[in-house]
């Protein structure tokens, strides 16, 4: 058991270190260069590329957020970083929910037990699961992944639970980008 939590520890360590370490990177390349090496009228692709990717994958995604904040503090419009980027986000959440549906014949005992305790609290609370998704969209830094899974694998239907995500994910990237335009220096200052 302690075997266990060590490992788990020293794998949260080392994302969270990587995290940090991705960040103060980009963080360290001015505005200017990084939207100069990149180009203005391909910042948005960029941002939807890195949606995606983060979307889709969990522990492997670069940590979009700074470059998000570094583009719009770069003048770039924040309302079109933060709509490419929840698009980027909403094709990688829709790719793992394939997956989720595929997966659902390999799930063990124990996790199908821990499904059917989520699926008896939705089906008593129905009425939370679209304000829930739109509220995790907007508010939650972590990835979708879970989210999206468990719905999926919980047989939910694609679009009750992709559309209140995305629109979440929506505020949430336009905020990120006004946060970076007006709270960027001192984000950047903390990295440094």
């Amino acid at each position: 058991m302690k075997k266990f939590f060590s490992r788990r520890l020293a794998k949260i360590t080392f994302i969270v270190s990587f995290f940090i370490l991705v960040s103060s990177a980009v963080a360290s390349i001015e505005t200017d260069q990084l939207i100069g090496f990149i180009g203005e009228d391909k910042a948005w692709l960029v941002m939807f590329v890195f949606g995606m990717v983060g979307g889709f994958s969990t522990f492997v995604a670069v940590p979009y957020q700074v470059v998000l904040m570094s583009f719009a503090a770069g003048g770039i419009n924040p309302f079109i970083l933060g709509i490419s980027t929840a698009t980027g986000i909403m094709i990688g959440d829709s790719l793992m929910f394939l997956i989720g549906q595929k997966a659902s014949q390999s799930i063990t005992k124990k996790q199908k037990k821990i499904m059917h305790k989520a699926a008896l609290f939705f089906e008593k609370k129905p009425k939370l699961i679209t304000p829930g998704l739109v509220l995790y969209g907007m508010v939650s830094p972590f990835s979708n992944d879970f989210v999206i899974l468990l719905f999926s694998l919980l047989n939910y239907r694609y679009l009750k639970v992709i559309i209140p995500l995305a629109i979440g994910n929506i505020f949430y990237n336009i905020g990120l980008a006004y946060l970076g335009i007006y709270a960027y220096e001192n984000i950047v200052g903390f990295f440094s």
